[in-house]
């Protein structure tokens, strides 16, 4: 059965030929498919040549605002974390055609935009949930991540943290360290990994406490469930804390974070290639 498309979010980097090459061409064909309206990042207005009624161009910061049935995002890894930054609700599946040197999260290349486009729109295409977590810190609610919160202690000095997970009571960390990463599954690939954190399986829903160049060596990575509300205390130095790369505030000495989980994200695929695509890391 055909699958009508009525809003498409649009966005693609703007500071290399092939992805502006590759945003006009999937517009165009975005377009002969009947969308009703396409929203583009403003970024792309003066980029591409294409005039149509149907294109309005909005700021990627109100792409949260509108009721949407899917996103498409050329570019890597920062592409699309930039437009997710912006939703604090489940957004709409998410296409994510990758241009650029790596890309880990974007699921289809250029050369299969259209092959895994028809699926969408006979409404059998692929699909893949990935979850995302979400802090407070002091009431307030922070950005919800798909990657990581990255907890930094500043000035090239250690913190020292501890983590509780709380439905036992129990400390699962206690370490002097340049800072603390907090992922759930797409993020232990990212800068989880890069720290000495585990492999996990895409299909699996978890989250992963991986400490910075921990001073003690007891400090191994911790894998939990994703369910799990953890407690984050900064207890010796102001922290900054980073959510999805992006500065978002400061733990004051002495204060805590609470984590949990708090959606899963879709994206469409032509074909799981999961650790291919991880086995990329290699030639960067």
């Amino acid at each position: 059965m055909t699958k009508i498309l009525h809003k498409v979010i649009f966005s693609s980097r703007v500071d290399r030929a092939d992805a502006i090459n590759v945003a006009e061409k999937t517009i165009k064909y975005i377009l002969n498919k009947g969308v009703k309206e396409l929203l583009i990042d403003e970024t792309l207005k003066n980029r591409i040549t294409i005039k149509n009624e149907k294109i309005r161009y909005i700021s990627v910061k109100d792409f949260s605002k509108h009721e949407a049935d899917m996103m498409v995002i050329i570019g890597g890894d920062g592409s699309l974390l930039r437009a997710l930054h912006y939703f604090e609700k489940t957004p709409p599946p998410v296409l994510g055609i990758r241009v650029g040197r790596y890309g880990f999260l974007m699921e289809v290349e250029p050369e299969h935009v259209f092959e895994v486009l028809d699926e969408i729109f006979k409404g059998k295409a692929c699909v893949i949930a990935r979850p995302r977590i979400v802090m407070y810190v002091k009431n307030k609610r922070l950005p919800p991540v798909l990657n990581d919160y990255v907890i930094l202690a500043p000035r090239l000095k250690m913190v020292h943290v501890r983590v509780l997970k709380k439905s036992t009571r129990e400390t699962i960390l206690n370490a002097y360290a340049d800072g603390l990463i907090v992922s759930p599954t797409a993020g232990s690939t990212a800068y989880s990994l890069s720290a000495g954190g585990p492999i996990i399986d895409e299909e699996l829903k978890v989250v992963v406490v991986t400490p910075l160049n921990p001073m003690q060596l007891r400090a191994r990575p911790v894998v939990l469930d994703i369910r799990e509300k953890l407690t984050v205390e900064v207890v010796d130095r102001d922290s900054e804390v980073y959510s999805d790369g992006i500065f978002c505030c400061v733990i004051e000495e002495g204060s805590k974070a609470n984590i949990e989980f708090w959606d899963e994200v879709f994206f469409y695929r032509l074909k799981r290639d999961y650790y291919s695509r991880l086995k990329r890391r290699d030639y960067v």
